[in-house]
């Protein structure tokens, strides 16, 4: 595999793994209820999640270009946490709206009661 192809498999890798960590923090966050906080992290999630789509991209055009001979161990690697990143990012935007109308629910239940 050429230097290139592994350099892209590796910015997969990286990027996503850092685009996942900022939406599990964002989900830890509104399990605490702290939107705001939650919503930004996702923000920067997706910035990652940007530069993993390029990197994506220049890994595909390598592949439709014949520079990718075989398919690895690492190229099958960078697509799971590819994968894995943008699931993560689902969970965190369902889980935000989720604890938003949990909190909503709650708060319309007390006022009743007032």
């Amino acid at each position: 595999m050429e230097n290139n192809i592994e350099q892209l498999c590796f910015e997969l890798i990286s990027f996503s793994g850092e685009a996942k960590n900022c939406f599990l923090e964002a989900i830890d966050l509104a399990f605490d209820e702290k939107l705001e906080q939650a919503k930004e992290k996702v923000k920067e999630g997706k910035k990652f999640l940007k530069n993993t789509h390029n990197a994506h991209s220049n890994l595909l055009t390598a592949s439709l270009n014949g520079q990718i001979q075989n398919e690895s161990v690492l190229i099958m690697h960078s697509e799971d946490q590819f994968m894995s990143a943008e699931n993560a990012l689902v969970m965190a935007e369902k889980m935000i709206k989720l604890v938003e109308k949990l909190t909503d629910k709650y708060k319309e239940g007390k006022n009743e009661k007032n």
